[in-house]
């Protein structure tokens, strides 16, 4: 089959969404480090603009106090010449900074500046209200500043006025007004903002590659982790190696390697419940190949007709019954473990009390053990029902399935003692027999499926009896144990919960 050409643009989709994490990293670094430059630019910008307007309003500051001592001087001397000689140099002044000087009489002062030393009057030049308030404030004897856009200029401006006082002090009889266009004597302004603006381009240009390795480098522990994720999603359960276990990336990790561990469990117990299924389909195969084969057998003895003799006709007969009811009983012990061990299947519970479970197990137990000639005796506390929690039909089932084993594995004219004991809130029940026992090796396995004693007097059991009543006691939250000596008796040992709150049933 022919494979199909990914176009240009659908391959670099692609690669993007495999590196969509990387991408998100490096455009994050970008966003931030071009806001960063941006921001920086501007407030640099702005400080380079408020110190040069500062510096500047300094130097015309001095200048208009040198003026206005020089031109106090010369009203008070009366020195006419020597101002019109002054007054060349202020001219060059003006044409070197590109600002305006404007000399003016103080007209509510009682001694205002002569008009041989002024070279404008107030009232006939027409500023802006932004200069008016500065020439007001020196009028009022104060230094004022002003920087902004003027609309008479048409352009941005910074001016400044200083009064001329009388000699005496006491009297502003005119003002120095400084006006300088700023727009022309910007630029070493522009240029710092150039130089700024390009400083801030060149290192956002340099830390786009920076956050470019930087962002493979934040990446790389995530794409480690997503192949540690592609193993354990390959079944490769075989641990991950923590470096820095306390790091956010080493507690991913860590957790990581929790999830390795608890998987590798998991399949563990998969591979032995497998293992169980496939033991419980060929145990259950051969429990039920042996009676049938005897059957087969028992059958087509009869349909030749090899035995004729009707005493011998009726013992196959027998036989073919008993083994039938062998596989029945199978069947029945097979269905009620399978219930038992369903998860949704709910057993009905009520208050039971155990002495009465006892009486009927007792009188069971003794139609049971009457080959062997059995005595039963039961020991529990005086005048107490002994109540728990559960239902009694599978309680008693559970009872006779012990009693039926001590009275199987005991010999003739044994004895079986059983004694109900209160411990706190619970109950203790102890069923014991004393007849040939359980090795100690052979214990641990007695609850298991189709486990069986080699012995004779289990020559007809199915395996699943102690297995049964293990279900039931652990569906009544109960436990089970065992404790037995080869040649001197069994004792199983059962422990329920006290049934307290017997009002709500």
């Amino acid at each position: 089959m022919k494979k199909e050409k990914k176009s240009p643009v659908k391959r670099i989709w692609r690669m993007v969404q495999r590196n969509d994490v990387v991408l998100r990293i490096y455009t994050s670094f970008a966003f931030i480090l071009v806001l960063t430059g941006i921001l920086t630019g501007m407030i640099f910008n702005q400080l380079y603009r408020t110190n040069y307007i500062r510096s500047y309003t300094k130097l015309l500051t001095r200048q208009g106090k040198i003026i206005a001592k020089k031109v106090s001087d010369f009203n008070e001397k009366k020195k006419e010449t020597q101002f019109q000689r002054y007054n060349k140099y202020i001219d060059e002044i003006e044409r070197a900074e590109n600002t305006d000087v404007w000399i003016m009489a103080n007209s509510n002062a009682k001694n205002p500046l002569s008009e041989e030393f002024i070279n404008a009057q107030a009232d006939e030049q027409e500023f802006s209200k932004d200069i008016e308030s500065v020439l007001k404030k020196g009028y009022q004897g104060k230094i004022a500043s002003n920087s902004s856009y003027d609309d008479v200029y048409g352009m941005t401006t910074l001016s400044v006025a200083i009064p001329v006082l009388r000699q005496d002090g006491q009297e502003v009889g005119g003002v120095i007004l400084m006006v300088s266009m700023i727009d022309r004597q910007t630029m070493g302004l522009r240029e710092g903002r150039y130089l700024i603006t390009l400083s801030v381009l060149v290192s956002v240009f340099i830390s786009y590659f920076v956050a470019a390795f930087f962002s493979r480098y934040l990446s790389r522990p995530l794409a480690k982790i997503s192949k540690n994720i592609s193993k354990l999603a390959n079944g490769d359960y075989s641990g991950i190696e923590v470096k820095k276990p306390y790091s956010q990336i080493g507690i991913l990790e860590s957790s990581l390697d929790y999830l390795s561990g608890e998987l590798r469990e998991a399949e563990k117990e998969r591979e032995e419940l497998e293992q169980v299924r496939r033991d419980f389909f060929a145990n259950v195969s051969h429990e039920l190949r042996t009676p049938i084969t005897v059957l087969r057998g028992y059958t087509e003895t009869l349909i030749d007709g090899v035995i004729e003799e009707e005493e011998q006709v009726h013992e196959l007969y027998k036989r073919i019954l008993s083994e039938c009811q062998g596989m029945e009983r199978l069947v029945e012990d097979l269905f009620i473990l399978s219930k038992m061990q369903n998860p949704d299947f709910e057993i009905d519970k009520e208050p039971v009390s155990l002495i009465q479970v006892f009486r009927d197990v007792i009188r069971s137990g003794k139609m049971v053990g009457k080959e062997k000639n059995m005595t039963f005796t039961i020991e529990a506390p005086a005048e107490d029902p002994c109540l728990v929690l559960g239902d009694y039909g599978r309680l008693r089932q559970l009872f006779m399935i012990i009693v039926d084993n001590a009275v199987k594995f005991s010999h003739d004219n044994g004895k079986i003692d059983i004694r109900i004991r209160r411990q706190q809130e619970k109950f203790e029940v102890a069923i014991r027999d004393y007849g040939v026992g359980i090795k100690k090796e052979k214990q641990a396995f007695i609850f298991e499926k189709f486990y069986t004693s080699k012995m004779r007097q289990n020559e007809k059991g199915t395996g699943l009896g102690l297995m049964i009543a293990k279900q039931i006691v652990l569906r009544h939250q109960g436990e089970i144990r065992v404790e037995s000596e080869e040649k001197k008796g069994t004792c199983f040992y059962i422990t329920f919960d006290e049934c307290t709150d017997v009002d709500q049933y």
